[in-house]
Formats: structure tokens, C-alpha cells, sequence
């Protein structure tokens, strides 16, 4: 029997449904070939358990005991190496700011100073500006609101930039001062002064000015550079360095960070350029094949590992998603790093983050939150459509509306594809509200246009109470477009049958009972005697009359009864119809 696509899903979770609680539904290819089984080998920073631990961990040598990255090669993610990530540093570590692992600085060329954030900042940039308090004056540690000249003007202590005091001041009492202990331009006097200029947004930018003389000139600001401020006080950071995405991409001297310079690197076989995860910038190898623009055949630095070159063979320039059971190149076809076309997808991972912008190297953590950036890029300029999933447990019910592709069954860097070995589950909350307690929601019309859910196991939660029913997955008029496959679907416990109604009451008898005659006092002989005939017998009541199904049931008639005898008792009623026989008259 032929079933057009949309129907054909109906059936199939019907069937899912037809066969009770717990029932398994898979959709597979049956011509599919098993995965080659993962040997153990030494733990890498990749994603995996490469060691197959007992534990189940994952670069568990490269991450602290609340699983953060804190390594310097891999800080935050694997990969991301703090040598040469902060402008102006000399040493670097991987620190925690704000709970965060970052690449910091930990000293900083003369005349910069490291931050509470790991940053290097000229260590003058706010010099004889107004302050309250020591805050008021920069974010390092020599970083001074004193009085000078009597007012209360931001300083520095002499040794902080490592380089003596700045031109134009001089060191006094462990502090840079103008050399007339004043920040005020007066005749003589020679100093640059930090001060406030007023930004397009009302804001107020540090600018500086200089005291030529006793000439004060106009506040200022300066020419932009990659450090984290608006140096020219027009009201944006660090512009021409970052992309309309704010990562800094544009240049290879500040690649993913400001100071991260991919020219440092001297390679014999190439250079380096700022490439990679798009929300996630790193410096990665020039490829020649590539200058002239990107054609099948030509090799890229897919895996953004330096040392084995241009490793990947571009084998197809649209890179859709699947096959299943493939790995490496045979999934990644257009080289760039993952399943998908990574700029124009979203990726999820259970150790994700639902404010990471959902690229690869920084997932999202949740589907939900996957779906919704999905289907919200379909009227945009450049729609997101995808959602890949990788391997884990995830606690929500799942809504795909028309025009989403789902996939899940990777492995966690996007590389491997095996939904029977990369597990994916979705599990619904038992509060759940969708219908049923399903996990996988298709909202009404999906399927309208290509709408695919791939690569998941599906498990509903227990029905609530008596007599509710309990689903794995729900969907009701989904267009011809919807392609389900590679999907286990679980329902979870239905409810208990409810008690049956009451019967209706039963026809009433065509001729009703007849009570016996009333009792009366006995007729006695002259010996007081009760007279042993008719005058003393009491005669019992007339049965009713009924049938039942066709069967006479009507009831006999009551015993008589008439003048006690010592030691005898009265006659008993008669039988009714179908039935047994009176009892005794009294």
C-alpha cells in the first residue's frame, strides 16, 4: 500500500502508540553497515574519551574538577592556546576571570600594565584625571588616586609600567607627578593629562590632552587600536579589527583577541592566517590552493592543526548533512571543520552554552535553544536552518516548526556521524505540557517546506493520572516535506484504565408483587384453643410477574400462615420462575 510521506509519519506513530507503553519504534536503513568499533588510546584534547575511563571522562587532562578548560594549550576549549593571545604581554597563563577560563596576562612590555582581566593597558592612560578612589584610575594593580596639587587626581606608583615614569613626569614620594606637583598647565610645564570627551551617545570617552607651556590643548581622542577601548571616542570598539559577527577576524595581527598576532609564527612550508570557527578566530595555515578561491580538489587546514598542513580534500563545495556512519573527511566534504556549512548553522553540545553563539568550537546546550535561533534565521538574510546535535541527554521536549532540520548522532567534535553509537537522547520533564508527555513536538504544518528530524532517541514521560495517554512523539497535520528517520521513539507509562459507568436501571416488572393479607388475631374454640381451619389461615402475597432476556423471572407467591401448632411450622411460598423456592411463612 503506497502512503504519501505525510501520512506514512502518521502511521508510523500510530503504530508506536498501537503498541503500548514503552513500545519502540525505529525508522532505519536496513541496508545500513555497522560502525567500526573506537580503540582506547592516549587521552587527547579533542571531545572525547579517548582512554575509554571507567568514568566516562572527557579531557579530564586538560580540564579543573567543575570540568572547565583551564589548560594553557586549551584554555576554555581545546585548541585555544594562550601563547602569543594577549598584545603587549611578555608571560601568559590560563586564568579564571569571573569564573571563566581565559588566556591573561601575567607582565606586560614597558609602559602597559596586566588587568584584574588579563588585558595589558598603557599604564598612563589616565593620568591627573579627576578620580574618588583608587578604581577610578585603571584596572591594575599601581594604579593610584592621590592628591596632587591638592586635588584628588588619578596617579600611578613609579615602577608599574616597569619603565620609570612617563615623559613629562617625574617620580616623588613612590608616584608619577608633573614636575610642578600640580596637574594644573601652567607656564614652564610640560605633560600629557588623560580627560573626559563627550561620545555621539552622551557617554563620556577618555581622551587626552597636552600642556605645552601653560597651554592646555583641546581633549582628544587617539587613533584607534586593537585593546579593548574606544580610543577615538566615536562611539564603537575596536573597530576594523572585528566582523559584523564583533569577532576579531579582520586582521591576522589580532586574530580571535586582540595582540594574538598570526604572522609571529614563521612556518617553512607556508603562513599563517586568521580563519577557523567563525565565532571563534584562530590563526591557522595559508593554503595555497585556496588563493585563487576554493574549488573541489583544492586541500585546507580543516582541523586547524598546523603541524599535519593542509590535510583535508575539499570534495564537494555544499557540504549537507550526513552520511550516517561516515567520519573525518567522508562527512566534513567542504573542509571546514564540521559536518554542515558551519557559518550557516547551529550546533548543540551538552557541555554548551545557551549564550555561546553556536558554532562548533562554542555550542549551544540546549535544542530548544537551537530550534528557536533556526526557525527565527528562516525569514533573514542569511537563514540558519540546521541544528546539529551531538552525542548526550537532553531534558526538554523538542517543538520543530516547518522549514527546521534537526540532526542529531554526532560525535562531539562534529566529525563523526553514528546514531547508534553517538547517542543523542531526548527525555521529556515529567512536568511536561506537551501532549501525551511527548518529547518531539512537530507543530502543525511542518513539513510544509523540507522540515527533517534525524538521529534522536525519543522518550516521553509517564502519563500524569488514570486514564491519560502517554506519547513519545506527537504531530498532527504535517505537511509532504517531513522526513523522520534514524529515530527511536519511546512512549512513556500510560495511564491506568478508569472505572467503567453505572448500568442503566433495569425494566420494571409487568405485574407488580402483592403484599399478604394483614396479620389478625386468632379465632379460638371454647377451650381457647386456636380452631384449626380457614378462618385463622393468613394467606401470603401474590409474586410479580417479569421476563427477563425472554426468561420468565417472576416471583412466587407468599406462604400462608395459619394457627401455630407446637412443633410444626407453616407451609413456605412458593417457587418463583426460574428461581428457588419461597422461604418459610412464619
Amino acid at each position: 500500500m503506497h502512503r504519501s510521506p505525510s501520512r506514512r509519519v502518521a502511521w508510523l506513530l500510530a503504530c508506536s502508540a498501537a503498541l503500548g507503553c514503552g513500545a519502540k519504534t525505529e525508522i532505519f536503513q536496513p541496508d545500513a553497515e555497522p560502525p567500526d568499533v573506537p580503540q582506547p588510546g592516549p587521552e587527547l584534547c579533542n571531545g572525547l574519551n579517548d582512554d575509554f575511563d571507567e568514568d566516562d571522562e572527557v579531557d579530564e587532562d586538560f580540564r579543573d574538577e567543575v570540568g572547565r578548560y583551564v589548560h594553557d594549550e586549551h584554555c576554555g576549549s581545546c585548541g585555544r592556546a594562550c601563547a602569543g593571545a594577549i598584545e603587549h604581554a611578555t608571560t601568559v597563563a590560563c586564568r579564571l576571570v569571573g569564573e571563566v577560563p581565559m588566556c591573561g596576562a601575567t607582565a606586560c612590555q614597558p609602559g602597559w600594565a596586566p588587568t584584574d582581566t588579563g588585558r595589558c593597558v598603557p599604564w598612563d592612560a589616565h593620568l591627573c584625571l579627576p578620580c574618588l578612589d583608587d578604581g577610578d584610575c585603571g584596572a591594575f594593580a599601581g594604579a593610584r588616586c592621590a592628591s596632587l596639587g591638592g586635588e584628588a587626581r588619578c596617579t600611578v606608583a613609579c615602577e608599574t609600567g616597569g619603565a620609570g615614569c612617563p615623559g613629562g613626569y617625574v617620580c616623588r614620594d613612590g608616584l608619577c607627578r608633573p614636575p610642578g606637583g600640580s596637574c594644573r598647565c601652567e607656564a614652564g610645564e610640560f605633560f600629557t593629562v588623560s580627560c573626559n570627551l563627550e561620545q555621539p551617545d552622551g557617554t563620556d570617552c577618555l581622551g587626552t590632552a597636552v600642556c605645552d607651556d601653560g597651554e592646555l590643548s583641546e581633549c582628544a581622542g587617539t587613533d584607534e587600536i586593537c585593546d579593548g577601548r574606544d580610543n577615538n571616542c566615536d562611539g564603537r570598539t575596536d573597530e576594523g579589527y572585528r566582523d559584523e559577527r564583533g569577532q576579531y577576524s579582520l586582521d591576522p595581527h589580532n586574530c580571535g583577541a586582540c595582540g594574538v598576532d598570526c604572522s609571529a609564527t614563521v612556518l617553512p612550508d607556508g603562513d599563517l592566517v586568521c580563519g577557523g570557527d567563525p565565532y571563534g578566530p584562530r590563526c591557522v595555515l595559508l593554503c595555497a590552493e585556496t588563493l585563487d578561491g576554493i574549488q573541489v580538489g583544492d586541500h585546507l587546514d580543516a582541523d586547524l592543526i598546523i603541524g599535519n598542513g593542509c590535510e583535508c580534500t575539499v570534495g564537494n563545495l555544499v557540504d549537507e548533512a550526513g552520511p550516517v556512519h561516515a567520519a573525518g573527511q567522508d562527512l566534513d566534504v567542504d573542509c571546514d571543520g564540521a559536518d554542515g556549512d558551519v557559518p550557516n548553522s547551529l550546533y548543540v553540545a551538552p557541555d554548551g552554552d545557551d549564550a555561546n553563539p553556536g558554532s562548533p568550537l562554542y555550542p549551544l546546550r540546549t535544542i530548544g535553544e537551537g530550534v528557536r535561533r533556526a526557525a527565527e534565521s528562516l525569514a533573514s538574510a542569511r537563514p540558519t536552518p540546521d541544528v546539529f546535535v551531538a552525542a548526550g541527554t537532553y531534558a526538554e521536549v523538542v517543538r520543530v516548526p516547518d522549514g527546521v532540520r534537526l540532526h542529531g548522532g554526532y560525535r562531539n567534535d562534529f566529525l563523526g556521524l553514528e546514531p547508534d553509537a553517538f547517542i543523542t537522547q531526548v527525555v521529556a520533564p515529567e512536568a511536561s505540557d506537551a501532549p501525551g508527555g511527548a518529547a518531539l513536538v512537530l507543530e502543525d504544518g511542518a513539513g510544509t517546506t523540507a522540515t527533517v528530524v534525524e538521529g534522536l532517541h525519543i522518550r516521553g514521560s509517564d502519563a500524569p493520572a488514570a486514564g491519560r495517554p502517554a506519547f513519545g512523539a506527537f504531530l498532527r497535520a504535517p505537511g509532504p516535506e517531513l522526513v523522520l528517520r534514524y529515530l527511536e521513539i519511546r512512549s512513556g507509562q500510560g495511564g491506568a484504565g478508569t472505572h467503567g459507568t453505572f448500568g442503566a436501571a433495569g425494566a420494571a416488572p409487568s405485574v407488580a408483587a402483592q403484599a399478604g393479607e394483614p396479620p389478625r388475631g386468632a379465632v379460638e374454640d371454647t377451650a381457647h384453643e386456636c380452631r384449626p381451619d380457614a378462618a385463622n389461615i393468613v394467606r401470603g402475597g401474590r409474586g410479580g410477574s417479569n421476563v427477563c432476556g425472554g426468561a420468565d423471572v417472576s416471583g412466587g407467591a407468599g406462604g400462608d400462615a395459619d394457627c401455630p401448632v407446637f412443633g410444626t411450622v407453616a407451609a413456605g411460598g412458593a417457587a418463583g420462575r426460574n428461581g428457588p423456592g419461597g422461604a418459610t411463612g412464619g
